[in-house]
């Protein structure tokens, strides 16, 4: 008899679900703002980009933890803090009247989001029947790349229609809603253990991943060999080194990494990193060659973008459900194919991308991310055993961030290096959008060869899993 994912497990998916689109929605949706909270808050371009970046940098360090806080405290303990940090932040940020205080109160709801990501993960590698499982990790794929394709455009309407603060006033009151359906519905996932903190192993992951991004963001503004970035980037490396050692011989580490040496997760996870690269990269060049080549305004960004991102809120769905019937290898190709054919021909025509072929070539690169995002972290978390879905779950979101954050600098230094050598801006735009293209299609040719080795045929459930 076919089992089916119970009401309330459904409720708390939801909920844990909200709390990280309520994040991401936030995130996307403040980007449209920044041109408003320069001239409010009286700050510069680069201090304007900390709104998300330091977001970005709290969510990548919390994370981590995820695995053992799900073992010291209880599960509706868990959810609760996160949307308790969560929302003291919105409140911080409907009042800020300094910008200092908005940044606070944005690094507040990076704690919430860092809690709320992965759990909403935990529930469905704990709590879904195995025949079920992909159809609900592209659900829960789905929720986040619905608040990326609705952002920007809430954002814009908010701002335009009432006022930035507006945006923080509706995630409070939807936060609010998810609280108390949290609150009735969280189950417990696992048997909870005194397990002494590793205080030192996160402090090493936490200060390399800070110090990685932070040097990778600092590309466009710096020389590589300045201390601002190959010194900051060295710094982050011996970090991670640190970690290693702390934790290689460790059986209870935070994250072990001996996870790494089961090649089929982590040319999977590998994979992931690099569509979330050329994802990312896209949602900065795009926009920007849409207001500065093509002249449009920055509402029209907005909506140029949009359909790609509800093509991929809905092909994440339908991933899952192929996955649960034919495997993972066929969404994972068939979305990798589609965004590689996109991509080529973007950059094919990178000089002369009108909005209108931006929008049908986006559609059809978003929709095969779609299908091969959130196919690929279920094939690669099935990889491993049971035991160890957790530390991979927080692997795959603690670098999602850190490969977005990567995919944003490697494009904004492209960007900026060609408008230094062009006679106009809207030159250097072009100049590095073609030569962004041209790297994020390196990166998806060897996603597609990566997935014809790596990724297992048929189907293969995460109960016969083991880990090498």
């Amino acid at each position: 008899m076919k089992r089916v994912v119970a009401p309330r497990v459904l409720v708390a998916i939801l909920s844990a679900g909200m709390l990280s689109f309520l994040g991401i929605l936030d995130e996307t949706a403040t980007t449209v703002t920044f041109p408003t909270l320069i001239r409010e808050f009286a700050v510069t371009t680069d201090q304007v980009q900390w709104v998300n970046t330091l977001v970005l940098l709290v969510i990548a360090t919390i994370v981590p933890l995820s695995s053992q806080i799900r073992l010291r405290l209880p599960t509706k303990r868990i959810f609760l803090l996160g949307i308790g940090f969560f929302m003291l932040g919105l409140v911080i940020d409907i009042v800020a009247w300094r910008f200092d205080l908005l940044l606070l109160g944005r690094a507040l709801q990076g704690i919430g989001t860092g809690i709320g990501l992965p759990l909403m993960y935990n529930i469905i590698l704990t709590k879904v029947p195995k025949e079920q499982l992909g159809l609900m990790m592209g659900i829960g794929t789905m929720i986040t790349a619905a608040a990326v394709a609705f952002g920007p455009v809430f954002g814009g309407l908010m701002t335009d229609l009432l006022n930035w603060r507006w945006i923080f006033i509706i995630s409070a009151v939807l936060a609010v809603i998810a609280a108390g359906a949290g609150a009735y519905s969280m189950p417990q996932l696992v048997v909870l253990e005194k397990r002494r903190f590793k205080l030192a192993q996160w402090l090493s992951i936490a200060g390399g991943l800070v110090f990685l991004m932070v040097g990778f963001t600092n590309i466009a503004r710096h020389q590589f060999w300045s201390v601002a970035v190959s010194g900051l980037l060295i710094v982050g490396i011996l970090a991670l080194v640190c970690w290693f050692l702390l934790s290689w011989h460790d059986p209870q580490a935070l994250i072990s990494p001996r996870l790494f040496t089961n090649t089929h997760f982590s040319m999977q996870l590998l994979c992931y990193c690099f569509a979330k690269v050329a994802t990312l990269a896209l949602g900065f060049l795009l926009p920007l060659y849409v207001e500065e080549v093509n002249h449009g305004a920055v509402s029209l960004a907005g909506w140029v973008i949009f359909p790609g991102a509800v093509m991929d809120a809905l092909l994440a769905a339908a991933a899952g459900k192929m996955l649960d019937k034919w495997g993972a290898r066929l969404p994972i190709l068939v979305g990798t194919i589609a965004s590689l054919v996109s991509l080529t021909l973007m950059t094919i025509a990178a000089r002369q991308l009108s909005n209108l072929m931006i929008v049908a070539l986006y559609v059809v690169y978003y929709g095969g991310y779609g299908m091969s995002f959130s196919s690929l972290m279920t094939s690669g978390l099935t990889s491993l055993t049971a035991a160890s879905h957790a530390q991979g779950n927080a692997i795959f979101n603690t670098l999602q961030q850190f490969a977005g954050a990567a995919g944003t600098a490697l494009a904004g230094t492209f960007v900026a290096m060609s408008q230094n050598q062009s006679q106009t801006s809207a030159a250097g735009v072009a100049t590095g959008t073609k030569w962004t293209l041209w790297l994020l299609t390196g990166l998806l040719v060897a996603n597609l060869v990566l997935t014809i080795i790596f990724v297992p045929r048929g189907r293969k459930d995460s109960t016969n899993a083991t880990s090498h």
